[in-house]
């Protein structure tokens, strides 16, 4: 019988470690879109402490397979920074235009005091055109907090290897179809309001969920110690 309670307390507690990481990590949507396409990128931001907010959010974007084409969804209570880098070698579009520069950074800073609060998140939207010569592009984020502190998401991901603790966002690009290519262009834009107001409602959803599944893991894991701490008790020997 006790190992029976011990093995359940153990389960339940892989359970828990296994979801709790879930909610914390800094993720991108979708994980994999076609090579040369025209994909709205989602940067989904929780905050993880229970005392600051989050006021910052860089994501960098990649160097060595350039994306020029940028239109970002504002945000209310935040400000967006594009910032740009001259490329070393210059994008050719479908009209056969050549262009100079591309995105190296975007920056969304709270104005409004309050940030992403403890046990929220944010979503922050990018319409890119990504290019057509990469296997996967990684977006290196740093999260800032009121207090000062910097959470790197800078872990490279490797498939089959163990689990990064900071991993950053990364998209696997797919083979695409003609019709998949864009026109290349550098801007920003405001994007429907009806559309973003569905997306964050569906990952409000997911959030929730993950969360319910947290919970239900920690009441297993309570009721596991406390059979293995009764079974103790009635294991012990009586006194003489």
């Amino acid at each position: 019988m006790v190992r029976r309670v011990v093995f359940c307390g153990l389960v339940s507690g892989m359970v828990l470690f296994a979801a709790a990481p879930a909610w914390a990590h800094v993720t991108v949507t979708p994980t994999e879109a076609a090579a040369g396409s025209e994909t709205t990128l989602t940067f989904q931001v929780p905050n993880e402490k229970e005392d600051a907010s989050t006021t910052k959010v860089e994501v960098s974007f990649p160097q060595e397979h350039p994306i020029a084409d940028a239109l970002v969804e504002p945000v209310a209570g935040w400000k967006v920074d594009v910032a740009t880098t001259k490329l070393e070698t210059p994008i050719t579009t479908d009209e056969g235009d050549s262009l100079t520069e591309g995105v190296s950074t975007i920056t969304w800073t709270a104005t409004d005091g309050t940030g992403i609060p403890a046990g929220g998140f944010q979503q922050f939207k990018v319409a890119a055109g990504l290019p057509d010569d990469a296997a996967t592009l990684e977006f290196p984020t740093l999260q800032t907090y009121s207090d000062g502190d910097v959470v790197k998401w800078i872990d490279p991901v490797v498939e089959g290897g163990p689990e990064a603790e900071f991993p950053e966002p990364a998209v696997t690009l797919t083979a695409g179809s003609g019709d998949d290519h864009h026109d290349t262009s550098t801007t920003t834009a405001t994007a429907s309001g009806d559309t973003a107001s569905g997306s964050v409602q569906t990952a409000q959803d997911d959030a929730d969920t993950a969360k319910t599944i947290g919970i239900v893991a920690i009441v297993f894991a309570v009721i596991a110690l406390f059979g293995v701490a009764f079974a103790m008790y009635r294991k012990r020997p009586a006194a003489n």
